[in-house]
């Protein structure tokens, strides 16, 4: 299923749209910072960085007991990274690693998909820190 509003609008629009739905859903404020360019990705690069802002905004509510989330979309050099943070409970990367979380699991083979990666920075009590690193061409 594909979010018409990356095919109308573009993924920069998406994003701020989901943050809001996200804000008003939950009632946990999603602050989200986005380069001043939007660039030029293929459709299916859109959707999949959209659907890992998804997902992770999913695995915040579901788990992470947070009340603010920081997210930021930038160009750095020839790679786009997406960074989100949340100030939740955060979590011990070894104990979910041995659940082999589906959510985890589905945004890191969508990264690798793209030639990209998911890096994640957890530590109990001090919220987590999910980011995307993806070659784009400029």
């Amino acid at each position: 299923m594909r979010p018409g509003i990356i095919d109308d609008l573009g993924l920069f629009a998406a994003l701020e749209w989901q943050a809001n739905e996200f804000s008003k859903r939950t009632g946990i404020i999603c602050h989200l910072q986005l380069c001043k360019d939007e660039p030029l990705l293929d459709k299916n690069i859109s959707i999949n960085v959209f659907r890992i802002f998804q997902e992770t905004l999913t695995n915040i509510t579901k788990h992470a007991n947070a009340t603010e989330v920081f997210a930021e979309l930038k160009t750095e050099g020839k790679n786009l990274v997406m960074t989100i943070r949340d100030n939740g409970i955060g979590f011990d990367a070894e104990e979910v690693k041995e659940k082999k979380s589906f959510g985890l699991l589905g945004m890191k083979e969508r990264a690798i998909a793209m030639k990209g990666e998911i890096k994640v920075v957890s530590e109990k009590g001090k919220g987590t820190d999910i980011q995307l690193l993806l070659p784009i061409i400029v």
